[in-house]
């Protein structure tokens, strides 16, 4: 009898070697709702099949929500086996399917060795990309609105500029107001000014809920595809840890490879989305659309004072049910509601 421990430990080490576990997806991208699997692949010798594979899977989403953990194992085999995990999303977001632990065990249970685990899959489940019901002024129609030459942000342009200040060394003496100088009886100097590379912003804060992370999505597809249609370009910005991430859109290529980023963003920021953006003076814009889904009066009140832009908008999103701001530039957007909100928003 206590040979067969034994034989039992060595058939096990000549299996392992050549087992391995990988996961996979049906698809790349789904709608909401729609359904999709996650293929979950084994592998063993045909001369020394491993007597049984345990598999720990883990599946969740990057925007938030709970994780859930799945123990699927594997009877004696040879060759390949293949389990499916059906799986179906009402939000929006990326999710993954990692294989966290796989490990063979021998015919009686009593010696357990790891198994190579080679790679993740991943699905994209994507928020509407219907045009939102928003208006669309004249302005932001005219051809060369993207251009708009804002007298607020500084730069290196003399013929636009932005402000006076004293003299910094390293300052070239073309930039010196001389009759200023001599009034003050110190050196001042002329700051250029710039033109927006693009007028429209986008700041997308996420949040720590999952709920709350999907409206945030749909609001920002949607706004972003009704600007795809009219043809009007825009940048958009996201907290990085302590930076800012951005990249801007003309196009539905652009404004795909975008959403694709913010679904991914598994780490909130370390600090909030406005307190990044607050003191870079070269984002300021003609229109600044702030998605978040929490916003302070005080916030408010610092982004006003701040000038980032010559025109904000707030979109509150969310299903928290603290007291909303009320300010004209705030607009509440509930998910159960989506369309008649967006419909007050004006790009």
């Amino acid at each position: 009898m206590l040979i067969l421990p034994v034989l039992s430990f060595v058939w096990l080490l000549l299996s392992f070697r050549f087992a391995g576990v990988r996961a996979e997806a049906s698809k790349a991208a789904v709608e909401k709702k729609e359904p999709f699997s996650f293929v979950i692949r084994a592998k063993s010798s045909r001369l020394f099949p491993i007597p049984c594979l345990r598999v720990t899977v883990e599946i969740s989403n990057a925007l938030g929500g709970e994780t859930e953990r799945e123990l699927l194992s594997f009877p004696f085999f040879a060759g390949e086996a293949v389990m499916e995990q059906p799986c179906r999303s009402a939000c929006c977001g990326k999710l993954s399917c990692t294989v966290r632990r796989a490990r063979g065990l021998d015919f009686l249970r009593l010696f357990a060795l790891p198994v190579r685990v080679q790679e993740s899959a991943a699905v994209f489940v994507l928020p509407s990309r219907t045009p939102a019901p928003a208006a669309v002024t004249e302005n932001s129609l005219l051809p060369d609105f993207a251009e708009l030459s804002l007298s607020t942000a500084p730069g290196n342009d003399l013929s636009d500029p932005f402000d006076i200040r004293s003299y910094r060394p390293g300052d070239p003496l073309s930039r010196i107001h001389w009759k200023l100088s001599a009034k003050q009886g110190e050196w001042i100097v002329r700051e250029g000014g710039s033109s927006a590379e693009r007028s429209i912003r986008f700041l997308v804060e996420r949040g720590s809920r999952l709920q709350e992370n999907d409206c945030i999505m749909e609001v920002f597809s949607r706004l972003a595809f009704l600007l795809v249609e009219h043809g009007i370009p825009a940048q958009v910005f996201w907290p990085e840890d302590v930076q800012l991430g951005s990249q801007g859109f003309d196009g539905e290529e652009e404004a795909s490879e975008i959403l694709g980023i913010l679904l991914s963003r598994s780490v909130p920021s370390a600090l909030p989305a406005f307190e990044l953006f607050r003191d870079e003076q070269w984002k300021k814009c003609a229109h600044l659309i702030y998605i978040t889904p929490e916003c302070s009066p005080e916030r408010l009140a610092a982004l006003l004072e701040e000038g980032n832009a010559e025109r904000v908008t707030v979109l509150l999103c969310g299903t928290r049910k603290e007291e909303e701001i009320s300010h004209h530039v705030v607009i509440p957007v509930r998910p159960d509601r989506l369309d008649d909100c967006l419909a007050e928003v004006e790009l």
